[in-house]
Parts: C-alpha cells; structure tokens; sequence
C-alpha cells in the first residue's frame, strides 16, 4: 500500500489552509494534513509527528518565518520546503532558493499553476517561477540586488515595514524590544541607502520592475 504524505500546512488564514487543501484534494491523491498558524508550532510539530513535506506561508501569527526558516532545514534536511506566500518573490525567492527551500509560490498564481506547483513538489521536484528561474540566472542582477545585504531577521522587519505596520507593532510580531526593532529597521536603511519608507518603497518597486 503506498504510503499517504503528510503536510504541514502552515499559514495564519485558515480560508487560506481550506482553500489550498480543497483545490490540491480534488486534483491529486489522498494526503494527510497537520496544520498550524504560528511559528511555534511548526517546531513543537515537528518534534511530535512524522511529516514528509512542509508548505509555508512567510508571515504567521506570532512571527516570520525567516526567523526559524535555517533551523528548520539544517534540522530536517529531509523535509522539502514549499514557499507559499504573497510576499514579493523577487525579493524572497532568490534568497530563499539559496537557502535550499525546494519551491516558491506566489498566492496570487492561478489554480492551474498551484495544481502543477504541488505535483510537482509532492513527487519530489522544485518549483520556481520562470520570474525567479530568470532573477537567479541573470548575473548582473544577483550582482546589483540590494535585498541580498539584509540578514533574514532584517528581511522579516523589511516585510512588515512594506506593509505599513509600524515599529510598535512589529516589535510585539517578533517579541522583541522596540528599540531592536528600531535599530533592524535603521540598518535596513543604511544597507538600501534610503532615508525613509517611500524611498524604501519606491526601491522595491524598482527591482521588482527589472
């Protein structure tokens, strides 16, 4: 009897976890599911329970994934990683192929492209959009890509700050003092060399558009 893969399945919207889980059911063979909505739990779950393969979303409740993302690959290199987010993948997903995740999707791909991306996956391959397969061949941009500076605890801060949320409030995400949070977000602009979050925002867009 083939053996059912199991899951973790971990995003903070459960419409989100429901949505992925009905669409993959109707299109592939039966899988197990574990789910959780915070960073935690990925860990606690993984010390607990036998899973073949994780799909992650890069913000969670209590945290980004970005904190704990290293630890979990160097403790459980047998555990394929799939990406699943709507974070900007041209600032990501270079970064994170480098670390060895096995897939980055975006949360704004169509069904057709989700269905082939977890086939693909879950049978032991890796998916990356053509945009990415294109950022991480083009030397030129790897060598003028700024994103690549940031530390992966400056790549969380840098998430939240592109969403407007504020230095209090990203400081209670990642359950850290607001002056650390404030010197994470000091040193982003120092790397980016921008004075302010328009100038940082206007910079993301630029290398998104090339």
């Amino acid at each position: 009897m083939k053996e059912v893969k199991t899951i973790l399945l971990a995003d903070d919207h459960v419409i989100i976890r429901r949505g992925l889980k009905a669409l993959i059911e109707n299109n592939m063979e039966p899988l197990k599911w574990v789910e959780t909505d915070n960073v935690t739990e990925i860990i606690k779950i993984l010390n607990e329970q036998i899973i073949t393969h994780m799909v992650l979303d890069m913000q969670l409740l209590n945290s980004n994934i970005m904190d704990i993302l290293q630890q979990v690959l160097s403790n459980y290199p047998h555990i394929p990683v799939l990406i699943y987010t709507m974070s900007s993948e041209e600032i990501y997903a270079p970064r994170l192929l480098k670390m060895g995740v096995s897939g980055f999707l975006s949360k704004q791909s169509d069904e057709l492209e989700v269905v082939s991306a977890m086939n693909l996956f879950l049978n032991g391959g890796t998916y990356f959009s053509s945009r990415v397969k294109s950022l991480t061949s083009e030397k030129p941009f790897k060598r003028v890509n700024p994103m690549m500076q940031l530390s992966e605890r400056e790549l969380s801060v840098l998430g939240y700050l592109l969403q407007g949320i504020s230095v209090k409030d990203i400081s209670l995400k990642l359950e850290i003092k607001a002056t650390t949070t404030a010197t994470y977000k000091a040193r982003i602009f120092d790397k980016l060399s921008v004075n302010n979050l328009i100038e940082l925002k206007n910079l993301v867009e630029l290398i998104n558009e090339n």
